[in-house]
């Protein structure tokens, strides 16, 4: 197992509010992109981070009629998604997709440029 370090998990906690049921607003958007600028990820890795690493695992959440409200634990989290390598990403079809692409956009029009 990899190790996973402080900005990698705190960006785990963030991205995984796309995943739960419930509405994601601009507080939510503006949270996460704070967070990545915070984290020693660049975005293009953060946007890594959410697809190759969350979606699997969260996804189904969002596919539920009785899904998740009120968050994840760390230590689910640590014993549930697994590290891997940064890829560039691929566009995912269907509803989720479509819904994570919209929240993963509305974040990225918030990450100042240096």
């Amino acid at each position: 197992m990899t190790a996973v370090d402080g900005d990698r998990l705190k960006l785990w906690q963030v991205l995984s509010e796309f995943f739960l049921d419930t509405e994601v607003n601009d507080t939510t958007f503006d949270l996460v992109a704070r967070t990545i600028q915070e984290s020693s990820y660049t975005p293009e890795q953060a946007h890594s981070i959410l697809w190759n690493e969350l979606f699997p695992i969260l996804q189904h959440n969002l596919r539920s009629m009785v899904g998740e409200w009120a968050g994840w634990s760390d230590e689910w989290l640590l014993e549930n998604i697994t590290v891997r390598d940064f890829v560039a990403v691929k566009p995912i079809r269907g509803p989720v997709g479509k819904e994570i692409t919209r929240c993963w956009q509305e974040v990225k029009s918030r990450i100042s440029r240096p």
